[in-house]
């Protein structure tokens, strides 16, 4: 039963970043479909469940750890709980993002990211 319910999630949360990655080659001025050619059917799909209990001591948690993410896009469903941070490229400091719950959190990753400097829209992303 929960096998089953992974993966038919695991297909809805595909299908919603195939959509964005489509969105996001239109806001290039590229065709939705130009992203396309990068991937194929399930072959850089993977999914993983993380579930961290509310610490009393932040400073203290353990989580995944600062990182950047080196796919294409990560769908991060959001808690009350939250605890992602993200870094300001102008001086390199983490800022916590206060979480929705019930959202969705959209990562652009590297893989994305190597297309689009390509363009003379978004050369710094």
């Amino acid at each position: 039963m929960i096998r089953e319910a992974c993966e038919e999630y695991s297909r809805e949360v595909e299908k919603l970043a195939h959509k964005m990655l489509e969105l996001i080659a239109l806001s290039l001025g590229l065709a939705a479909n130009s992203l396309n050619v990068y991937f194929k059917d399930h072959q850089t799909t993977f999914m993983r469940l993380n579930h961290y209990p509310p610490c009393p001591s932040p400073t203290l948690a353990l989580g995944v750890g600062r990182h950047k993410d080196g796919g294409a896009l990560t769908v991060l469903a959001q808690d009350e709980v939250g605890g992602l941070e993200v870094r300001k490229k102008s001086d390199g400091e983490w800022i916590r993002v206060k979480p929705t719950p019930g959202a969705f959190i959209i990562n652009v990753g590297d893989i994305v990211q190597v297309p689009c400097k390509r363009t003379s829209i978004y050369p710094n992303l």
